[in-house]
Parts: C-alpha cells; sequence; structure tokens
C-alpha cells in the first residue's frame, strides 16, 4: 500500500512525538527508580538502627535489672550453696521479676548447673569464649543459636565478693517478635534471622523466606543495599550483622523491601504522566495532520502546475502570489516548464523545417529537372527541330517555370508568415467590400471555369480590424482552390456574419469535396493533398491561409462532403468603434 506524501508527513511527526514521549517516560521512569533506590537505602538504613536499638536496648535493659537482682545477698547465698533444683527456682523467681524467657547459672568452669528449662543441666555452656571474653570486652549483649532458635542473651556476673559464675538470661528473637517489629514499623519492611558463616549461612527464621535466602547466599556490600528477584519480584536489602556469642559464625538480620510495594506511592504519578502522554499523542496526531496538510497543500499546487504544463498549460500556480521559498518555486516551476514548452516548441519547429527544406528540395527538383532537359534538346537540336516541336518544347518548359515560381512565392509567403518579425498590421475596414472586390477579381476566371461564383453583400455588416492585405491573399486562396476544385455548372459562393463578438467569413463551393480522412491534417505541411498539390507547384496554399487565420486569433474551419462540396470558414476580430456600437468587451 503506497501512503500519500500528507500521510507520511503525519506518520513521521507522530513517530517522532512518540519517539520522544517513549524517551522521556524512560527517562522519568529512571529517574524515579534512582531515586526511590536512594530513598529505599536511607530507610533501610533507619530500619537498621531502630531494629538495632530495639533488640540491643531490651537485652540492655534485662542485662540491668538481672545485674541488681543477683547483687542481692540471698540469691548469692543460694547459688552459692544450693543444689540445681534450688538454684534453678531461683532463676524462675528471678525471670519473673525481670520478664525473661530463660535462665542459665554458670560456674566458672564453664558448665551450666541449673536451666529453668532443666535441659542444659551439667553440660558445657555452648559460648564459653563468650564468657572468657566478657571482661576484656565488657559487652553485656550478644546473640547466639540455642536448641535451634536464635537468643538474644544478657550475662550478669555472680560475685560473692569473688566470681562464683554468670547468670545468662536468654530471650528468643522469633517470629512473633519480628511481626511485631513490622506492625510497628512504618516502612513495608520484611525481616529475616539468620547464621552467617564465610560460604552463605543458614536462615533462621524470615517474613519473605526466598527473598531471604536469595540476599543470604548474594554477594552483599556493607555501603549499599543489594537488590535480588524472586519468582514474587525485586527486592531490596541489607544484612545487619549482630554482636555474636560465638566465633566461628555470625548473627545477622535481613531486612528487605519490596520494590513494587515501594513503587506503589509511585504509580499514580506514573499513571497520571501516562494519561498526560496519551493526551499528547491525540493532540500531536492531530497537529501532524494540520502540518502536514498545509505542507502537501503548496506541493498538490505545483504537482497541479506540473501536469497543466504537460498538457501545454502554462498559468500561473496558485502559490504565485507568496512571498516564502514556495511562492518563489513555484514561480521557478512554471518558467521552467514554460521555458520547456518552448524549447519543445522550437525543437519541433526545426525538426518541421528540416522536413519542410527536404521536401521542397525534392518537390523543386522535378521541375527543375524537365526544365534543364527541354532546354538541352532545344540546345543540341535547334537546327533540326521542327519549328513545331520547339513552340511545345518552349511552352512545357514556360509551365514547369510557373510551377517553380508558384511555389516559391508561396515558400516566400509562408516564411515571411514564420518568422518572428512578421507582424499584422491591423486597421479598421469595410469586409463586405472587401469580399466584392476579391470576387469581382476572380469573375472573369469563374466565367471561363463555367463557374458561378457569388458574393452575398451585407450592408450592415460591421467594421473588422485586421490586416487587410492578409486578410486578401487569405480570400483568393481559399477562392483559387475552390474554382480549381469545382466543375464546370458548380456554384462559389462568399458569405460573411457576425457571430460571438466576431465576424465569420465562409467560403463555399460544390466542388469535388475532400474526404474525410484529410481533413484533420488538412493545413499541415506534411498533408497528403499537400504533398500531391506540390508535384504540381503548390501545396502550401492552405499552411498559408492557416497561419494567417492563426495570427487573426482564430482558426480555419473545414466542413467538406465527397461530391457534395466543401466550406472553409474562418473569423476576424470586430473594429474597436464595432465593439463600442454592438456593446461588445
Amino acid at each position: 500500500m503506497t501512503l500519500s506524501f500528507q500521510s507520511r508527513i503525519a506518520l513521521l511527526f507522530a513517530a517522532l512525538f512518540v519517539a520522544v514521549q517513549a524517551l522521556t517516560v524512560v527517562c522519568i521512569y529512571l529517574a524515579v527508580r534512582d531515586n526511590l533506590l536512594r530513598q529505599l537505602d536511607q530507610d533501610l538504613r533507619y530500619a537498621e538502627q531502630a531494629f538495632r536499638q530495639l533488640l540491643v536496648e531490651r537485652a540492655e535493659r534485662v542485662a540491668g535489672e538481672a545485674g541488681l537482682l543477683v547483687a542481692d545477698f540471698g540469691f548469692r547465698s543460694t547459688v552459692t550453696g544450693g543444689d540445681p533444683a534450688t538454684i534453678a527456682s531461683a532463676l524462675e523467681n528471678l525471670l519473673l521479676r525481670i520478664h525473661g524467657q530463660r535462665g542459665l547459672f554458670i560456674d566458672p568452669q564453664y558448665n551450666v548447673v541449673a536451666d529453668s528449662a532443666g535441659q542444659w543441666q551439667g553440660r558445657p555452656f555452648p559460648y564459653a569464649q563468650a564468657l572468657a571474653n566478657r571482661d576484656a570486652t565488657l559487652t553485656r549483649v550478644w546473640f547466639g543459636v540455642l536448641d535451634g532458635r536464635l537468643q538474644e542473651w544478657a550475662l550478669v556476673p555472680v560475685l560473692a565478693p569473688l566470681p562464683v559464675g554468670w547468670v545468662a538470661v536468654a530471650q528468643a528473637v522469633d517470629e512473633q517478635r519480628i511481626a511485631r517489629f513490622r506492625q510497628n514499623s512504618l516502612l513495608p519492611l520484611h525481616i529475616g534471622l539468620a547464621e552467617l558463616s564465610a560460604d552463605s549461612g543458614r536462615l533462621l527464621a524470615a517474613s519473605a523466606p526466598e527473598a531471604a535466602l536469595a540476599l543470604l547466599h548474594s554477594p552483599t556490600n556493607p555501603e549499599q543495599a543489594t537488590t535480588v528477584d524472586t519468582a514474587q519480584g525485586r527486592y531490596l536489602g541489607r544484612i545487619l550483622a549482630l554482636p555474636a556469642a560465638g566465633d566461628e559464625q555470625g548473627v545477622g538480620a535481613l531486612l528487605q523491601i519490596k520494590f513494587t510495594d515501594a513503587f506503589a506511592g509511585y504509580r499514580h504519578m506514573l499513571l497520571l504522566a501516562a494519561g498526560v502522554l496519551l493526551l499528547g499523542l491525540l493532540a500531536t496526531l492531530a497537529g501532524s495532520v494540520v502540518i502536514a496538510r498545509n505542507l502537501s497543500r503548496p506541493l498538490r499546487a505545483l504537482a497541479g502546475a506540473g501536469e497543466r504544463a504537460v498538457n501545454g498549460d502554462f498559468t500561473a500556480s496558485s502559490l504565485a502570489g507568496r512571498s516564502d521559498e514556495l511562492g518563489r518555486l513555484a514561480d521557478t516551476f512554471v518558467r521552467a516548464a514554460q521555458l520547456a514548452g518552448q524549447l519543445g516548441e522550437l525543437r519541433q519547429k526545426d525538426q518541421e523545417r528540416r522536413e519542410l527544406v527536404a521536401s521542397v528540395s525534392h518537390d523543386l527538383r522535378t521541375p527543375l529537372a524537365a526544365l534543364r532537359g527541354f532546354l538541352e534538346t532545344m540546345q543540341r537540336k535547334a537546327e533540326t527541330l521542327p519549328a513545331t516541336e520547339q513552340q511545345h518544347f518552349l511552352d512545357t518548359a514556360l509551365r514547369q517555370t510557373e510551377k517553380v515560381s508558384r511555389l516559391a512565392q508561396e515558400l516566400f509567403e509562408l516564411a515571411k508568415l514564420e518568422c518572428d518579425d512578421a507582424s499584422l498590421n491591423p486597421e479598421p475596414f469595410n469586409l463586405a467590400e472587401l469580399l466584392q472586390d476579391v470576387a469581382q477579381k476572380y469573375r472573369l476566371q469563374a466565367e471561363q471555369r463555367g463557374v458561378s461564383l457569388q458574393a452575398e453583400l451585407r450592408p450592415e455588416l460591421p467594421l473588422v480590424s485586421a490586416d487587410i492585405g492578409l486578410t486578401e491573399r487569405l480570400l483568393t486562396n481559399l477562392i483559387d482552390n475552390a474554382l480549381r476544385h469545382t466543375p464546370q455548372g458548380g456554384r462559389v459562393l462568399l458569405d460573411a456574419w457576425p457571430a460571438r463578438g466576431r465576424i465569420t467569413v465562409a467560403v463555399r463551393d460544390t466542388g469535388i469535396g475532400i474526404a474525410p480522412e484529410y481533413l484533420p491534417t488538412l493545413c499541415d505541411w506534411d498533408s497528403p493533398l499537400a504533398r500531391r498539390a506540390r508535384a504540381d507547384g503548390g501545396g502550401f496554399g492552405l499552411i498559408v491561409v492557416g497561419k494567417i487565420a492563426q495570427l487573426h486569433g482564430g482558426r480555419l474551419q473545414v466542413e467538406s462532403t465527397l461530391g457534395v462540396g466543401s466550406e472553409f470558414r474562418f473569423d476576424l476580430p470586430l473594429a474597436d468603434s464595432a465593439r463600442t456600437a454592438t456593446g461588445k468587451p
């Protein structure tokens, strides 16, 4: 399917707008995404501080309250001289007062003497190294795994007055605590807990297990948030390292935010931007159609001017009055078309001239050859030829010279009419009188041929403005042709009458007529009738007639029927006084 120029312009503007809008949308999305990532990274840093503070502050409070209760004399006496069951009972009383979940008493050899849960009595404490480093680090809060659950440890030494052991209070960091923190947080956080190791780690609890595992097994940068992709979407997260009770494994909290959840706040802005872009696209399509129409209209006008120029109409385009580039282009185009047309006409005329010269040369060769032959015969046999034959040769040679003379005269007249310097000498005159004079001049010739020659007299015929000499030549050619082709007893009639603001002149005869196939090219130099007539020393008469009629702003019209006769018509312009009298423009 071929698109019009207007459609291509509209599609071009629409494509440019769509490309610009798409680039704008991509830039907006990237800007929003980068801004959101920076904002989410700041939010995760704030969440780290809040989560760390929540965990550590509670453990610090528990350690402080436990330290006050452990300093009581009764508790010290119980753990120093009591059995495991008594110590476990004292630990339970301690946990009730500080709202703890589990308590252990550990002797100086790092063995568990009593466990409020009744599971670790007589067993080595799993984080003995933490107790050994306690005095060096002065750290009272650690995180470690006990019985498969992450515990928050508050360690308090028991002095009586020398160290007799430690009280370890454990608070489970489980999914319930994670859920409470998520409820109290203003961010759409997902939290996970894991044991960290050099290779990967082990997930202990998580609100989004798949995302937490992806973050746990991906390379992380402590300075930047890490992005992971899962089947549920994209997550941005950080790993918060917690103080670990053991040296071999670390403990960490995994804080993550789902990108689509965080992006929900920007969704309405993007929808609004999409709506604005859609309206802009519609407006651009409408504007591109208008622009394309305004651009294609002058081009269509130029195309129309070109088509008219091809058909020979060199009238100015509708853009000729414009002062912009299109107007100048239209003027240049019309002038170029006119020059091209004139050049074509010159080439055609030059070709016709060459062919005419060749044809006339051939036509002149025949009578000149005959004339030369007769003259050479008379010269060589002048003494032996009888007088009658000499007279016959002289008469034949004279007729040949008449043919040459007549052909030369018609060529001279035609050349004079075709010459660019030739101009009319119009003057007002009475056409009726001219018709009467020409008819009178050919009256004797008509009588000799036995043909009736008449001229219609119309005294009321207005004056015409024409070249009287050329008009007379036109009439004589037509009358001469009519007389030569009208048999004895025929009739030739001259008439003139006003028609459509001009005077129409007609020459009718009752001669042999002209075949229909000859009528279209009757006034052309290469007409078959003209070639036939040139053999008799003529053939250019009708060409001269047609040229004279054309110089007067008209054309020669012919109607003919074989065996019936012919009618030749042409028209002449009215004189100025006649136009004024008749009211014609």
